[in-house]
């Protein structure tokens, strides 16, 4: 992640790479950052480097404390059921604004996602990861400039809890078969079940996660989500369906409501 020797990068690109690293999950939320060493891992001066962190917090990525020190936010059920809440209603929207208009060249070219998330699946989840946001986007290609930035946006979010859930080798197979199904139902021209194939693949995510870290707690927001996009006896299809586990929570997992 470091620059080229004497290249000065700029504040939008050390956000960006910043940025990356947090949702790969390269920085431990318990330990302080020191910007004193990520200054000279990038090879930047601290002044792009602290309005890039400014940045970050404006996004909740980063948590700033009284001594001026940051640190990474934490992951939580609190961020996480209300982030899969929101993707779930828009992505839903996106979804039925989408394939009304959809082409066969358009299918074909997410066809060919699906093939590619396929052949990566169980190998490298950060290939996989890359094949799953085109595959996403494609999904909401015609949904609106706005709508999109929203949702590559909230997807971006969700990828720290994407990859604890993936952790499970039962989720890849999981997520292959919502994924076909999905395609399936745009291949069908159905927008009705394209929206509730995607928000049931959404919410297995969230509630997955929240049964495994937080198994008292009530995912509301996720529920009603799913309840507004399913007509009600689909969410508690979804609700009701066996968890995969993922595996014993980490220093760096997600932590209960208060």
């Amino acid at each position: 992640m470091s620059a080229p020797d004497g290249e000065q990068l700029s504040t939008e690109v050390v956000h960006d790479r910043l940025r990356k690293a947090i949702l790969r999950g390269e920085f431990d939320p318990t330990i302080p950052l020191s910007q004193v060493q990520l200054a000279a891992r990038l090879g930047v001066s601290r002044t792009p480097l602290r309005e890039a962190l400014r940045m970050l917090q404006r996004e909740g990525l980063i948590d700033s404390e009284p001594n001026r020190r940051v640190r990474v936010a934490g992951l939580s059920v609190a961020d996480l059921e209300q982030q899969y809440a929101s993707r779930v209603l828009l992505e839903a929207l996106a979804v039925r604004l989408t394939v009304p208009v959809y082409t066969a060249d358009d299918l074909a070219e997410l066809r060919r996602a699906l093939a590619e998330m396929t052949e990566l699946t169980g190998r490298d989840v950060d290939l996989w990861e890359s094949a799953h946001h085109v595959f996403h986007r494609l999904l909401r290609r015609y949904a609106g400039e706005r709508i999109c930035r929203l949702a590559d946006d909230l997807s971006d979010h969700t990828e720290r809890y994407r990859r604890v859930y993936m952790a499970e080798p039962r989720a890849w197979s999981a997520a292959a078969a919502e994924h076909a199904a999905i395609v399936d139902a745009y291949a069908g021209g159905d927008a009705a079940a394209a929206s509730i194939h995607l928000a049931r693949h959404l919410a297995r995510t969230a509630l997955t996660l929240i049964a495994q870290f937080s198994p008292e707690h009530e995912p509301a927001p996720v529920r009603e989500a799913l309840r507004l996009v399913t007509a009600g006896a689909d969410a508690l299809t979804i609700a009701d369906a066996p968890a995969i586990r993922p595996p014993p929570q980490s220093s760096g997992g997600l932590s209960p409501l208060s």
